[in-house]
């Protein structure tokens, strides 16, 4: 940014900001005294812009000249830069890019995460953005990704950590590039093959992930974000469903049941996400995609109305659940679950209960938890996810 604007202020040979300050007055009609109360600029401070004998630039006070002159702030720099000495320059664009790296991340949040440290210089969290992201400069962040991923759509929020999610998220499945063809035919003859992997702790969700991604349908894991409360994600991508899972219960029958969920809206949402490139569940919808059928369709497929009813009333014997999970081919921790809701439904308070039957969810996502923000760029984890995905 600042070099294009260097450059051209090399290159200009135009009017001067003075000359363009006179004859802004001569036409509006004020005098000089009269622009310094209205702007609340003093004579001493507005003759050292002009004349070019400011040690310091004053992006404020610029930004009052450029509204007076009625002309593009980035043109009001191409013509104060003329002739300006190189460390001014170097000055405003650290000041433009601390002020966009405060704009558009939560660097408490990225600091707690281990993205950044607390004591890292602006040029190396300039090199951090960069290099994670894949991006030449800071503000591709801004620029580029929002191109790419927000063009059907303005952007409906303005939480700076679900933008980071999102765009990150963006970038895995574009680096990742699932080249297998999705057929929505083939989704629906998967899906009734899905709920016996519940069982299996240890490998049954990859097992899932890696038939899903075989069928053009790229499925990864993420530890959840703090200050979101994303629980999955469905996005449309290089015209391909993709998925993200997050642990934000930190429940393994959640993990289970977002799943589904998700689904749910690659089958029957995929017309309107096509519009928006995604849909987060958990957090409000602009698009009016209807979350009450894809928690049903969820739940009705993991165990049925009808059964909860039946095992409900056994809830306390663990014999007689373990037994029926088994029947219906499901972990027993997805009965409880169930009960835990249908109970929060009717005022009771259950969600302490039964955590003895819940599996730890640390060891239950070891493998596919290899999206970590630690890690140098999201090339590197986007080739580990293709390699975990890939059979």
């Amino acid at each position: 940014m600042i070099d294009d604007i260097l450059n051209k202020s090399f290159h200009y040979k135009g009017l001067s900001l003075e000359d363009l300050f006179k004859d802004k007055l001569e036409n509006s009609g004020l005098t000089k005294t009269q622009f310094e109360k209205l702007s609340g600029m003093e004579r001493r401070s507005l003759d050292a812009i002009l004349d070019k004998t400011s040690k310091q630039t004053d992006i404020i006070k610029l930004l009052k000249l450029a509204e007076f002159l009625e002309i593009d702030f980035n043109e009001l720099l191409i013509i104060h830069f003329n002739d300006r000495p190189i460390e001014e320059i170097t000055e405003l664009q650290s000041s433009m890019d601390i002020t966009f790296i405060n704009k558009f991340f939560d660097l408490k949040t990225l600091i707690s995460l281990g993205f950044i440290s607390k004591n890292d210089s602006l040029e190396v969290l300039k090199e951090r953005i960069c290099k994670f992201f894949d991006i030449d400069s800071i503000y591709d962040y801004d620029r580029e990704l929002n191109d790419a991923f927000y063009s059907r759509t303005k952007k409906s929020f303005s939480d700076k950590m679900k933008d980071f999610w999102i765009k990150s998220s963006y970038k895995y499945f574009e680096l990742i590039d699932n080249q297998n063809d999705y057929k929505r035919q083939n989704l629906i003859e998967l899906i009734p093959k899905i709920k016996p992997y519940t069982q299996n702790i240890e490998t049954g969700l990859l097992t899932v992930f890696q038939a899903l991604y075989n069928i053009g349908v790229t499925v990864v894991f993420q530890p959840s974000l703090p200050k979101t409360q994303i629980r999955g994600a469905t996005f449309l991508i290089k015209n391909k469903p993709c998925i993200v899972i997050t642990d934000f219960n930190k429940n393994y029958a959640t993990i289970w049941f977002a799943l589904i969920h998700e689904l749910h809206h690659v089958l029957f949402d995929l017309e309107t996400i096509e519009k928006t490139n995604y849909h987060l569940t958990g957090e409000p919808d602009l698009f009016l995609i209807q979350e009450d059928k894809a928690n049903e369709f969820a739940s009705e497929y993991l165990l049925s109305s009808e059964k909860m009813r039946y095992i409900e009333k056994m809830i306390h014997n663990k014999f007689m659940v373990e037994k029926f999970a088994k029947e219906c081919q499901i972990h027993p921790c997805i009965i409880y679950s169930q009960y835990q809701w249908r109970q929060s439904q009717i005022g009771k308070d259950y969600w302490s209960a039964f955590k003895e039957h819940f599996p730890n969810i640390k060891g239950v996502t070891k493998k596919l938890n290899v999206s970590n923000w630690d890690v140098e760029s999201i090339k590197e984890i986007a080739l580990k996810i293709k390699e975990l995905l890939t059979v």
